[in-house]
């Protein structure tokens, strides 16, 4: 079987990529006791020694920034994708025997079905866990009902071994 479909890949995609991964990692915490641990760097740093002001207010800064790296990681991460090159482009999806075809612009990319370790399927998509480490997510919002259900068929023995492990 063969399937293609498209998709852009805009700010709303790279929106419905950050929310869907949340769903799946859970909620993350804020490094609380790394962001005391450089305040209280900075103040003995400050108060304590004979060294100049400029490095205590360094480990501030670094503090500062870690709490809103925290408080704003979504618009952050946003920003980041949409200054890629390959943002705003067509995007090609291939499915087939082989794996998932993924073409544009920049990328040619072919994930092979063996190289999927594990799945997650979120409200709008799936996240896929690769053997090698990474994540791969693919929005519903263009894929069919015929088409869903070969993913679905081609990744039934993966999402197995993934309620095996977890017992």
């Amino acid at each position: 079987m063969h399937f293609e479909t498209h998709f852009m890949l805009d700010r709303e995609h790279y929106a419905e990529c950050f929310d869907q991964s949340m769903i799946v990692k859970g909620p993350q915490k804020p490094r609380i006791a790394f962001m005391v641990g450089l305040s209280l760097a900075g103040i003995f740093f400050l108060f304590f020694t004979n060294v100049q002001g400029l490095l205590a207010w360094f480990f501030f800064g670094i503090a500062i920034l870690e709490f809103f790296s925290y408080k704003y990681r979504r618009a952050w991460w946003l920003t980041r994708q949409m200054m890629s090159k390959n943002a705003g482009n067509k995007i090609t999806l291939i499915f087939d025997e082989n794996g998932i075809e993924n073409k544009s612009l920049y990328i040619n990319n072919l994930l092979a079905w063996p190289s999927i370790k594990s799945f997650h399927e979120t409200p709008a998509g799936y996240m896929l866990n690769l053997q090698q480490g990474g994540q791969q997510y693919i929005t519903k919002s263009c894929l069919d009902s015929q088409l869903q259900a070969y993913i679905q068929q081609k990744l039934s023995n993966k999402k197995i071994e993934n309620e095996l492990t977890k017992n």
